[in-house]
């Protein structure tokens, strides 16, 4: 009997642990750092469900309830000079391009709008590029360096929610957004106050 970890692949045997250490595992890397805290909001969120996968190309990073979350991540520390501090700023750029599965795609009206058909779905073109989420949350690491250790320890993170239309309204189709105009927008908050002010966005 194998261990549960392990697949037969002809008469080797793959530890599928070890390729997800080996692939994930740096999470002092920008991008596995963004992914972790993806999943990282989506445990404060209680949304993730357990034999869920992570989407790559979805148009928006976690769905709570009815609300379209989207999850941008940066750090003070940055791989190629990780003992500086950097300045973070955050993409908030509108998407050209919304996608929508099959089931969504049956409840939008599609007259008069450019789209693509896709086997699973539908290419919905923005004009002008659109936010296509309801809610961001913003995420920065503080520590100097990062390391793997404290990017896992959520007390080394701080968070800002801000609604969609808060965004759409303040600050229209700009791309990035910076730290002291988003402490202008939002008050910072630890990780096990996501869910909270997640609620306020959603109600207000």
């Amino acid at each position: 009997m194998m261990a549960p970890n392990v697949t037969v692949m002809g008469k080797a045997s793959i530890d599928i642990n070890g390729f997800q250490k080996w692939a994930t595992g740096n999470l002092v890397d920008n991008r596995n750092r963004g992914i972790f805290a993806e999943w990282m909001v989506g445990e404060a969120l209680g949304c993730i469900k357990p034999k869920a996968f992570r989407v790559e190309w979805d148009s928006f990073d976690l769905l709570y309830g009815d609300s379209k979350v989207e999850v941008k991540a940066s750090g003070l520390s940055q791989t190629w000079n990780p003992r500086k501090a950097t300045v973070p700023k955050f993409a908030i750029s509108g998407a050209k391009w919304t996608w929508l599965t099959k089931l969504e795609a049956k409840n939008f009206d599609l007259r008069g709008v450019e789209h693509e058909k896709r086997r699973s779905g539908i290419w919905i073109k923005n004009n002008p590029p659109k936010r296509p989420a309801d809610v961001y949350v913003f995420c920065l690491h503080e520590p100097l360096p990062a390391t793997i250790e404290n990017v896992k320890d959520t007390d080394t993170w701080v968070f800002w929610v801000v609604a969609t239309k808060t965004l759409d309204e303040v600050l229209g189709a700009q791309k990035t957004l910076g730290l002291k105009k988003l402490d202008s927008l939002a008050s910072r908050i630890s990780w096990n106050a996501i869910r909270a002010a997640v609620d306020d966005c959603q109600s207000a």
